[in-house]
């Protein structure tokens, strides 16, 4: 029997469980340092997920609120917007052994959740790694970017691309039909 996934916010303590995951996953030119782990959780705590599998990480999804259109470079600070349009997925990590189990989908589908309830109207990404056939199976479209957009999305190498993924209104509208968030918007 197969244990059960769980998904849980990501804790200050969980960096080196981060690094461990991304290390499995990634070719060393995309590995981040666990200080600049630690630094990116501090900035966006409540937007980082670990998946676990009894008691090992099997999994990551690090995300933060953004704006469409907007790439960060490679290795640069997490620019949080401050009126964010979208979550932009930053660093999504499944462990090879945990593959075909469910785990992306848990993790992309956690965070659009709290996107939504957040407000923001979808999320966007970098695809590294020849993952861009990945994303469009979870409804990403390839989107291009300009100008000094276009520089930050160079700095992730060759064959990247800028995609988004927009969302419906019903979300937005469930909250202001609430007297409650009408005030509070105001």
């Amino acid at each position: 029997m197969m244990a059960l996934i769980r998904i849980q916010p990501m804790q200050a303590g969980d960096v080196s469980h981060v690094f461990a995951v991304q290390v499995a996953c990634y070719q060393p030119s995309f590995h981040e340092s666990i200080s600049v782990i630690a630094e990116r959780f501090a900035q966006s705590p409540q937007t980082a997920w670990l998946a676990w599998q009894d008691d090992q990480a099997v999994g990551y999804l690090v995300a933060y609120r953004s704006v469409f259109g907007k790439v960060s470079p490679l290795g640069a600070a997490f620019e949080i917007a401050a009126q964010p349009t979208c979550l932009y997925l930053h660093d999504l990590a499944i462990v090879p052994s945990a593959a075909g189990r469910g785990v992306a989908a848990r993790l992309i589908g956690h965070a659009r959740q709290w996107a939504q309830a957040e407000g923001l109207q979808g999320s966007a990404l970098v695809s590294v790694q020849d993952s861009q056939a990945f994303w469009q199976k979870y409804g990403y479209q390839a989107c291009g970017v300009e100008g000094l957009q276009q520089q930050h999305l160079a700095t992730y190498g060759m064959d990247v691309c800028y995609m988004t993924q927009q969302w419906t209104n019903a979300v937005a509208s469930a909250v202001i039909d609430r007297p409650d968030s009408m005030s509070k918007q105001a």
